[in-house]
Order: C-alpha cells, then structure tokens, then sequence
C-alpha cells in the first residue's frame, strides 16, 4: 500500500480465544522514506485508511464511506458518510515505524505500543525511570519491575507502561498517578499482551455494562 509518500504493511495481531469476535486489531508498519524521517500525519492517514479497509466489509459499506476523526484529548471515533457510528470505540497507538489500532462494537478498547525507554547504555536510576514507575503504574506492576537490572528493566517498563496506557484508553481516564485513581477503575477488562516488532504492545477490552 501507498499513499502521501509512504508505504505500508498491515498485520493482523493474534487476539486472546478472549477477544475473538469482540475485537478487531491490526499493526501497520511504515517504511521510511530516503530522508529517514516519518512524518506523523502521513502515518495518521495510512493507519486511517488500513481501519477504514478492513471495516467497510463488516458495515456493508465502501472504504471512501469511513473515516476517522480525531480530536485533541479524546479517543478517535469512527464516522461512516461523516456522522459518527454510535457504539463505536476504537484506539490508536504509535511507536517509531508502527501503529497499532483496535475498534470494537461491543464495550471499549485500548491498545497502546511501547519501545523501550533507553538503550544498553541508559542509567535508569539517573534518568529517573523508577521514579516515574513508583508515581505511575500500579503496585503490582511495580513489583513486577522488582530485581531487574539494565535492558532486562527497560522491556518490563515498556511492558507495564503499555498495559497501563491500554488499561487507562480502555476506561477513558487521562494519565494519573496511581494514588488518584478511582477505585476499581480496571474491574471488568480483558488484558492482552500482543507480540510486536517496535516494542511491548497491550490491548484492553471491557464489554458494555
């Protein structure tokens, strides 16, 4: 596929038996142009278009019928002949030359991608990463990190970090630090850690009550 100077692949992602007909989730994988640099709208409108084909079979309706709207601080929605489709949740993530969307009918959803946030030469003590770890993810995340050391620590930050973000799109709460949180904000949701090529990638999905 091509479009506004970019070429893309799109992948299914292998969804929990869990998911299965609940959640719809591909990865779209730019390549970069000869500058190297991949600029964020052309990948926004790629990953528009990918949503866009594969859902138009499942509506009944023709690709150019669809489209994404997105608004600052608010979960995209899903437009079909430019009004929204009620019932309609969907998430979109990026990391590097990946993106990740997953849309549902049926409840709500969040996917988030990760890459980690050093490499093998980051002092993550000095970088402040398990301060930021400590404010943010939830203890049982946190103790998850406990005992890791170097890259070991960095691919279970960006592990924890993507379930987090996933968690948090999936309930339609903003980033907090953990002890603001309302109580039992996460009862009910399906976690599903997927594989990925740019890094830790997590999807959540809570039914409709």
């Amino acid at each position: 596929m091509a479009g506004l100077g970019l070429k893309w692949t799109v992948q299914p992602l292998a969804l929990s038996p869990a998911l299965l007909g609940r959640v719809q989730a591909q990865a779209v994988t730019m390549a970069a142009p000869p500058s190297g640099a991949l600029p964020r709208e052309p990948m926004r409108e790629a990953v528009y278009q990918s949503l866009c084909q594969a859902l138009a079979p499942q509506l009944g309706c023709a690709p150019e019928q669809l489209a994404v709207q997105r608004r600052a601080g608010q979960a995209p929605q899903l437009l079909r002949n430019g009004q929204v489709l009620p019932g309609w949740q969907l998430s979109i993530s990026y990391a590097d030359a990946m993106a990740v969307w997953a849309c549902t009918p049926h409840g709500a959803v969040g996917i988030d991608v990760q890459g980690a946030p050093g490499d093998a030469q980051t002092d993550i003590d000095a970088a402040g990463w398990p301060a930021v770890a400590a404010l943010y993810l939830e203890p049982e995340a946190a103790a998850a990190l406990a005992g890791l050391q170097g890259l070991a620590w960095q691919h279970g930050f960006a592990q924890q970090w993507a379930r987090l973000e996933a968690q948090l799109k999936c309930a339609g709460l903003a980033l907090t630090e953990v002890d603001v949180r309302p109580r039992g904000w996460k009862n009910g949701m399906v976690l599903n850690d997927l594989q990925s090529g740019a890094g830790a990638l997590a999807l959540a999905w809570r039914a409709s009550a």
